[in-house]
Order: structure tokens, then C-alpha cells, then sequence
């Protein structure tokens, strides 16, 4: 006589790793339209982790221009004001602080844009009947 006991797990699928999904998708104990949901749910997770590392990447770049930023006008405090060099850091200024403003809109854009995809992940999982 062999007994067997019903598997049953719950599992908050919002706080698994990526690595814990990855096995429950793969795994065969699992019923076809749930793996198909987990598959779904670990697609959007990366792509919100796309988006996040994109995010980052663009606070990055502007953390760098303000660094330059930085730089060009303490340059421009230690040279003449009537000399090329002057005329051609000012400039330069002038571009990197376009280049913020303009990263700064980007950012504003990603992170609304990685705001959205969490509130649509936090829906999709709230929708799920499994």
C-alpha cells in the first residue's frame, strides 16, 4: 500500500527570486497554466529590470555631467575672461548643462515609465487565479 500525500506550496509570487521562479517554470511538477503564468510573470520582471538598469544608467550619466559640470566652473573661475580658453569652456558649460536638462527629462520619463510597469506587475499578479 503506498500513500501519497497532495504537494501543496504557497508561495508570495511577488517575493521570489529570480532564480526560484526560474526553477519553478522549469520544473514538470508544476500544471501547464501555471507555468505558463510563472513564464509570464519572469518576462515582465526582466523586462522591469531592463528598465530599472536603463533608469540607473541615465542617473549615471547625468551624476557625470554634473561632475563636469562642476569642473568647467571652476575653470572658468581660474581663467581670464578675455581669453579663447574662456570663451571655449563657457561654451562647453553651456553644452553640458543642455546635456542635464535633457538627461534630467529622460529620467523623469524612465522613472515614470519603471513606476508603471511595477504597477502593472503588482496587477498582473494580483489578477492571476491559479
Amino acid at each position: 500500500m503506498t500513500m501519497e500525500h497532495p504537494l501543496e506550496e504557497t508561495i508570495r509570487l511577488l517575493d521570489l527570486t529570480d532564480d526560484r521562479l526560474g526553477v519553478l517554470v522549469a520544473s514538470n511538477e508544476i500544471e501547464p497554466s501555471v507555468k505558463s503564468a510563472l513564464g509570464e510573470l519572469a518576462s515582465r520582471r526582466q523586462a522591469l529590470g531592463r528598465q530599472n538598469a536603463e533608469l540607473e544608467k541615465l542617473k549615471e550619466q547625468r551624476r557625470q555631467l554634473v561632475e563636469d559640470e562642476k569642473r568647467l566652473r571652476d575653470n572658468l573661475a581660474a581663467v581670464g575672461r578675455d581669453t579663447a580658453l574662456y570663451k571655449q569652456t563657457l561654451d562647453k558649460l553651456g553644452e553640458t548643462e543642455a546635456s542635464i536638462t535633457t538627461l534630467s527629462t529622460h529620467i523623469g520619463t524612465a522613472a515614470a515609465e519603471v513606476e508603471t510597469a511595477k504597477e502593472q506587475l503588482q496587477h498582473f499578479v494580483s489578477a492571476l487565479t491559479l
